[in-house]
């Protein structure tokens, strides 16, 4: 079946050229209707997959007539290569009107024009309602608008503005088209608007200047390169294989693979039918690690690459590279000894995790707040062989969306007010390589969710404003203390993001949950801090009754504040007042402790269990904290004085008075 488009536009025109446009880029594998403003009884948009609009204005118009849950995506437009090519050509010093329909689209066509590089010419906004309008040379204007008759100066038409190649990709996201066709649209449709692909195009058509680039490139690589065709012939080689292998350039390419391995019978994984990622070998009384990849295009075998280091250098590499991760902070001080605990739940899921540290595919840490996500997510990366690679964390509640796409994917300079100079890269370029521990993703908006989705799947990004495609390769570790199964069943979560996110699932226990685990906890945190202190018998009785809703991250805080308050041993009438309150603890005269003992007197009674004064003591020291029971013996006594309730002789306990 197939996927259905709604466009909004502002008029029929442009509404007809949207529909030829997206039915000639996706070659009639789609529906595309539009709508607009002006229509008679405006018609409700239903059973849509994908609705795209123009201008905001636009959408505000048409917004109550939308009775469907599909996405909604502004469009990005841009110039054709041709005409901006003529507008480079104009000479320097010269000034133009940029004519549109109303305020936001003049202002956004001159900032296309600005970053696709029109710089020799002082442009100006324009549109029906400008008041005084300046003297300039030229007006640029996508059709031939009525209000640019009160203007002088020369016009360049430059027609109905194509999709940037970033709103192309996004269709594709949303839409989930099959991969081997939306590459035949991307290289298609590229040819038509400025991106990174016109440098690409211009270095095919001349084989020799590819090849003479390709050499200078492999080159600066530190390590061996070898490039053989699907028949063993070496074809292309580097400077650092020459010297691996102790011949010359011209020596090694155009030889046999099989005739430089029966010379040298210790490389003859260089032969292996499989792929090699990263094996060790002795040659020439060094260790060297081979890494071997076939080169297969549109399932074709075109041959092998293979690569080479020498051991030591990799070590000494690593080690200058972890060190520079250090000063920047992109890494990871967690380890899988950092997580204390000899309770099974917390057992098993050490145990998954290290299972799966090596895996390339996702990993969502499921666990309530203070549980130790972040801790787990770095001592997975720790475990794995991305150790030496950056590990970068970002917490994806903590920013608006418009910040979190930036922050995700990085910017291009001028993409938007405040944008630096230069740009910035965003994290999935600062992890490539390593691991990228996405915080919280349940709070990602769903608007960005389909651009992460291809970031995961495609493993390839886009910076905002940008127009080339930037190929990263990260591994993701995503965490949500929120039920992502059931935002998924509510429409505000991605499935297929999810079911993309959810490859190894590790559930983290809640501290209520291996409460055994608690007393070294607190000997941990008392080596954190430095400071050692005795305990009550009633804090720790405290301690294994409470829920702790703030996890291990709540029991480190009771400790340090403990720590900080009180002088000696640890008590309850000393605990913070958060806790106090959640368990009903004021420890403030022995008529609070009266009101705790009919409380459970009353509990005891309404589910017809015993009522002597062993029970009512059993039932305090397990609710609330320890007591003597003494203690309670006086407290039931002074009760009985007041005439609240009455005590009886042998198993028949207390009762509560009628008028308790």
């Amino acid at each position: 079946m197939k996927k259905k488009i709604a466009v909004l536009a502002i008029d029929d025109p442009i509404g007809n050229y949207f529909i030829e446009e997206l039915k000639n880029i996706f070659e009639n594998t789609i529906d595309v209707d539009y709508y607009t403003p002006n229509m008679v009884n405006k018609p409700y948009i239903s059973n849509v997959d994908l609705i795209l609009y123009t201008d905001p204005s636009i959408l505000i118009e048409i917004i109550d007539n939308i009775k469907c849950n599909a996405p909604i995506l502004m469009m990005k437009r841009t110039i054709s290569k041709e005409i901006i090519d003529a507008l480079r050509l104009i000479e320097g010093g010269k000034s133009a009107y940029v004519v549109n329909i109303n305020s936001f689209m003049a202002n956004e066509t001159l900032a296309t024009l600005y970053r696709l590089g029109i710089k020799n010419l002082k442009l100006y906004p324009y549109y029906e309602g400008v008041v005084n309008p300046k003297v300039v040379d030229y007006i640029i204007t996508p059709n031939e608008f009525a209000c640019i008759k009160n203007l002088s100066g020369e016009v360049i038409n430059i027609g109905n503005r194509l999709f940037d190649t970033s709103t192309i990709l996004d269709i594709i996201a949303y839409l989930n088209i099959e991969r081997k066709f939306a590459e035949k649209v991307i290289k298609k449709y590229a040819s038509r608007v400025p991106t990174y692909w016109r440098g690409l195009k211009n270095t095919l058509y001349d084989k020799k200047m590819l090849l003479g680039q390709l050499e200078v490139l492999l080159n600066e690589f530190d390590n061996g390169i070898i490039l053989c065709d699907e028949k063993g012939l070496i074809q292309l080689s580097n400077l650092k294989a020459s010297e691996i292998f102790g011949l010359e350039k011209e020596y090694l390419e155009e030889e046999q693979l099989n005739q430089l391995v029966s010379r040298n019978k210790e490389l003859a994984i260089l032969e292996s039918p499989e792929e090699v990622n990263g094996e060790m070998v002795k040659f020439n009384n060094k260790h060297l690690i081979i890494s071997v990849k076939k080169v297969i295009y549109d399932e074709v075998y075109f041959g092998r690459l293979i690569i080479l280091k020498y051991y030591n250098e990799l070590l000494r590499e690593q080690n200058q590279l972890h060190k520079k991760l250090v000063g920047k902070g992109y890494y990871s001080k967690y380890n899988f000894e950092d997580i204390l605990g000899n309770h099974s739940k917390l057992v098993a899921a050490i145990e998954i995790s290290k299972k799966v540290a090596n895996s390339s595919s996702a990993v969502l840490l499921i666990g309530e707040s203070g549980t130790g996500k972040e801790l787990f997510a770095g001592a997975i990366h720790n475990y794995s062989e991305r150790k030496n690679k950056p590990f970068i964390a970002i917490n994806c509640a903590t920013l608006p969306s418009n910040l979190l796409e930036s922050e995700l994917f990085g910017y291009e300079e001028g993409s938007f007010t405040g944008a630096l100079k230069g740009g910035k890269m965003g994290v999935f370029e600062k992890a490539s390589g390593g691991t990228l521990f996405l915080d919280e993703i349940g709070e990602i908006p769903l608007e960005l969710q389909a651009r992460l989705l291809r970031a995961l799947e495609e493993k390839v990004i886009m910076k905002v404003g940008g127009d080339s495609i930037i190929s990263v390769n990260v591994r993701i570790i995503a965490a949500s203390n929120r039920d992502l199964e059931v935002m998924v069943n509510e429409r505000t979560f991605r499935d297929d993001l999810y079911y993309r996110l959810n490859v190894f699932q590790i559930n983290l226990p809640p501290l209520r949950a291996h409460k055994t685990d608690i007393n070294l906890l607190i000997e941990h945190f008392f080596e954190t801090f430095n400071d050692h202190r005795s305990i009550d018998e009633q804090f720790m009785a405290f301690c294994q009754n409470y829920d702790w809703p703030g996890n291990v991250r709540e029991l480190r805080n009771v400790i340090e504040y403990m720590l900080k308050i009180d002088d000696g041993k640890f008590v309850v009438e000393n605990l913070p007042a958060s806790q106090k309150k959640r368990m009903g603890l004021k420890f403030q005269s022995k008529e609070d402790k009266a009101k705790f003992v009919l409380e459970i007197l009353r509990d005891l009674s309404q589910n017809g269990l015993a009522t002597g004064r062993r029970s009512i003591h059993e039932a305090f020291c397990k609710r609330y904290y320890k007591i003597s029971e003494s203690e309670i013996r006086e407290i039931l006594k002074q009760l009985a004085d007041d005439g609240v309730i009455e005590i009886f002789p042998g198993r028949k306990g207390c009762r509560l008075k009628s008028s308790s």
